[in-house]
């Protein structure tokens, strides 16, 4: 695996432009953030998160690395009401994670980072997590099981995949909300930290673990299937990351080789796998994955990348920013904008005040939180 120092030597010999996009907005909140941490580590999530360009509205579509023109973005002309959710009292930096793929409900974080120091130095981990779930616009603190937890992704029936931990540390358990009750899933025999939960329409959960001790690598990709209590670990290839699971049960997730290169994979649970191909010279690192669609990231050049999963093509969109998520329609939030292939639309709230999307719905609704990194959870509800 590549370590920062490596990253840092590679990013000194790009040369980009400056950049609208902020860097707490990225980097701050939600489920990717330990996937961008490692994405870095790749040699890609590291230009990512200091955001090199801001977006152009322009599509570049390849098929086997062959570029295909394509008429430029049209401006936008759909329209995305802003709505602020109401947070429960005495939250103070709720941060969006989630939005099931009808619409009905939204997960966030009230969380903050570990700030506890040591004679050795700062300490790693989470200092405070405590998940909310609207159902309807209504809010419903959920339980904690230890001392912090995180939801991660919420399915179309309301089951909530979340990950926990003791203060200050990683999270060393996986937990499934059901009617908002927890219950403590159950891993591999072994010490493990965990991150990343993704969950589908069936309630089918995956999680990425780490056995403690072990370095900041993958592990496995442990699966608990809707009607099971106990893990199975997914007989994937080394190094190999989980990013979501489909409603057929299949895995989107990516591979990093020893020598620091990047593929992106769909995976059956066999293991048996397809390879998302990106154009010539370009590694692509799969953020997030929907019904007949992935959207990622590309590697050197930062741009975001939408894989129609039913024939392999690739689709380039030069914004170089994080690409939070993808709907059933194709459509990716990033960057403050909702990129479709008729519109490239910005988000704003309701004083003109631009957002930063985290992920859609199915039925265009889109969540997330202001750029300015104010606590809170926004949603725009966008034409179709």
């Amino acid at each position: 695996m590549m370590g920062e120092q490596d990253v840092r030597e590679r990013l000194k010999a790009v040369e980009v432009p400056a950049t609208q996009l902020r860097v707490g907005a990225v980097v701050e909140g939600g489920r990717r953030r330990a996937r961008r941490r490692r994405a870095a580590q790749a040699g890609l999530g590291a230009a990512l998160a200091t955001g090199l360009l801001a977006a152009v509205p322009s599509l570049m579509a390849y098929t086997n690395g062959q570029r295909a023109d394509q008429p430029a973005g049209l401006p936008s002309t759909a329209v995305c009401p802003a709505t602020w959710l109401p947070v429960p009292d005495g939250m103070t930096a709720v941060r969006a994670a989630g939005v099931d793929p009808g619409g009905r409900y939204v997960i966030a974080n009230d969380f903050r980072s570990s700030k506890r120091s040591t004679p050795q130095g700062k300490l790693a981990g989470v200092g405070h997590s405590q998940p909310v779930l609207w159902t309807d616009g209504m809010s419903q603190t959920l339980p904690k099981v230890g001392d912090w937890v995180q939801a991660d992704a919420v399915s179309a029936g309301g089951v909530v995949a979340a990950v926990a931990g003791p203060k200050d540390k990683w999270a060393d358990s996986v937990l499934r909300y059901i009617g908002g009750v927890p219950e403590k899933m159950i891993p591999p025999a072994g010490k493990w930290t965990f991150r990343d939960a993704s969950v589908n329409r069936q309630g089918d959960i995956i999680v990425n673990a780490t056995r403690q001790g072990s370095g900041d690598r993958t592990d496995a990709v442990l699966l608990w299937k809707a009607n099971a209590a106990t893990a199975t670990k997914l007989p994937l290839p080394a190094y190999a990351e989980g990013t979501s699971i489909l409603d057929d049960g299949s895995i989107l997730g990516s591979v990093v080789s020893a020598k620091g290169d990047l593929t992106s994979f769909r995976w059956d649970e066999r293991g048996l796998g397809r390879a998302l191909t990106g154009p010539a010279n370009q590694q692509g690192a799969v953020n997030d994955a929907h019904g007949d669609w992935a959207t990622g990231n590309l590697w050197p050049s930062g741009e975001v990348a939408r894989w129609d999963l039913r024939t392999g093509e690739v689709t380039v969109l030069p914004v170089n920013a994080p690409a939070n998520a993808v709907n059933a329609a194709g459509w990716i939030v990033s960057n403050g904008t909702v990129l479709r292939d008729d519109a490239t639309v910005e988000l704003s709230s309701e004083n003109g005040g631009k957002g930063e999307p985290f992920a859609i719905a199915d039925t265009g609704l889109v969540v997330g939180w202001p750029f300015d990194d104010r606590s809170g959870v926004i949603t725009w509800q966008c034409d179709r």
